[in-house]
Parts: C-alpha cells; structure tokens; sequence
C-alpha cells in the first residue's frame, strides 16, 4: 500500500509538472518522508552510469573549485561554479567556453545534468538553465553524496 501511494504521488506531481500547473520549485514535496520528484527533472545513479559515457550530454557540477579538488568528480563532468552559470550559459562566447571546458558550449536543445555536493545547489542551477531556455536540464538527484557512496 505505501509503495502504491508513492507511485501515486510521483504520477500526481508529473502530470501537474507536464500541465504546467506545479512551479519548478515546488516539484520535490515531502510524502511520508520520502522525496518525490518529477522524473522529467532528475536523474539517479543508475541514469549517471550511463550519461558519463555518453559525450552529447552535459554534466556540470556545480560546486565550487576547491570542493571538487579536494573530493574529485563525476567522470566527464565539467566543474562551472552556482553563482556563475547563469552567465556561462547566457553570455560566455563560444571560442571561450570551449577553450575553458575543453568542449563546445552547449545549446538550448542539449542535455545538461547538473550536480552539486547533496542536490539543493543543483536544483538552483536547473532553475537557472530552465529559465535561460536550457529545456533539457536536469538535476542528478542525491548528487556527489550519492555518486561517492556507490563508487566505493
């Protein structure tokens, strides 16, 4: 019964995210202490396994330098800090992101996959892309907490 309540939910909350009657923000609700989430939105683990061999797709990790150097990072991730990807994405010339991420600055259509230390940071940068016209970005839920745990 609790499972079926929970694939209830999270069908509730997709059909209102594709209806466009539920803001972003309001997407992850507390239910009987498990999170639901849009899975138009997010990720998991098992999603991430395949997306770092698949070079099409975007992953940025969101958190600042130092915590990436001292912890290290997704496979194929590129490290573009919260409060600067709102211009990365927007305004940072072509010749210039590829220059600083070593691959070509992404376009409205391509997947971005965002991740931070525990997903809140991560959220914010999905609002960000969204908002920018980013329509495919999504947000790796659980983040380098849960990449870490399962790489062990």
């Amino acid at each position: 019964m609790e499972s079926l309540r929970s694939i209830n939910a999270v069908f509730a909350i997709g059909i209102l995210c594709l209806a466009n009657l539920s803001p972003l923000h309001l997407v992850c609700s507390k239910i009987d202490d498990s999170t639901m989430v849009d899975p138009v939105r997010f990720v998991n683990y098992e999603d991430m396994l395949k997306v770092i061999h698949e070079p099409e797709k975007v992953i940025i990790d969101v958190r600042n330098p130092d915590e990436v150097e001292s912890t290290g990072k997704i496979p194929s991730s590129i490290n573009i800090p919260l409060n600067t990807v709102s211009d990365t994405l927007a305004s940072m010339p072509d010749d210039e992101f590829l220059k600083q991420y070593q691959r070509a600055k992404p376009s409205a259509s391509d997947e971005l996959i965002f991740y931070c230390k525990s997903g809140r940071r991560s959220q914010e940068a999905l609002d960000k892309a969204l908002k920018l016209g980013f329509s495919n970005s999504k947000s790796y839920l659980g983040s380098w907490e849960d990449w870490s745990s399962k790489q062990k």
